[in-house]
């Protein structure tokens, strides 16, 4: 890497523009996304806590269904179990104020993104989910499925701000799917569907992606995301 680039990378991250590299910019920006095992488990931890199924979560259900007892700083002695809840929604949230906060999945997805980037194993990491959360990665599945149609359908409440007509929530997701849509049929190849998740704030790997092709597949094995958009909407 040459003098060029190293000044191309600093002023990337120099987010204050005071000519220098801030660690947790740079650590945010190299970090990538969780890769598909990752996120299932990660999914799988969030859906236990959010018993609406609305994608967000009251700190009382985090701390209730986290295993605090397994978190470092309590089994070390170091802190009580109260203030290592209390420690892991200020981590989550970055405050210490735990009256009426709620977390969202973006809150959780990114607090474990981070803490990804220092397990290099996968095992490691789900297991870490596992204990921390008793949930279990052999049972993931059809729940993904719930969990995905959430999340896409919450990101389209949370963009069409101050409305709650669900005919503009449902058209706001379609036209976000149409983007991808680049032969503008009405329809979406795999590829194409798991980068429009993605822009909706939820990634997910081809086995979880097919069980939206077995439901809302037409007659050229494409995703029909006009079908989708209604179906999931009417649902919710």
């Amino acid at each position: 890497m040459g003098a060029h680039d190293i000044d191309i990378l600093t002023s990337y991250f120099d987010v204050d523009g005071h000519g220098h590299m801030n660690i947790e910019a740079f650590v945010l920006g190299m970090r990538g996304d969780l890769n598909a095992r990752r996120m299932a488990i990660v999914e799988k931890a969030f859906s236990k806590a959010d018993h609406t199924g609305d994608g967000k979560c009251h700190v009382e259900d985090i701390v209730q269904c986290l295993n605090v007892k397994m978190m470092p700083e309590v089994r070390k002695g170091t802190l009580s179990e109260a203030e290592g809840a209390k420690e892991f929604v200020r981590r989550l949230e970055g405050t210490t104020e735990m009256i009426d906060s709620v977390i969202t999945f973006t809150d959780f997805v990114d607090y474990y993104s981070w803490l990804s980037c220092s397990i290099i194993d996968d095992e490691t990491f789900v297991e870490l989910i596992e204990t921390a959360w008793s949930v279990s990665e052999r049972d993931i599945g059809e729940d993904r499925f719930e969990l995905c149609s959430r999340v896409m359908v919450v990101h389209s409440e949370e963009k069409v701000k101050g409305v709650t007509d669900k005919v503009k929530q449902e058209q706001y997701m379609r036209t976000t799917l149409q983007h991808f849509d680049l032969e503008n049929k009405g329809s979406l190849t795999m590829e194409q569907f798991l980068k429009a998740a993605h822009r909706m704030s939820c990634s997910m790997d081809e086995n979880i992606g097919q069980l939206f092709f077995d439901k809302f597949q037409n007659e050229e094995e494409l995703l029909d995301y006009y079908k989708m958009a209604e179906a999931l909407f009417k649902r919710d």
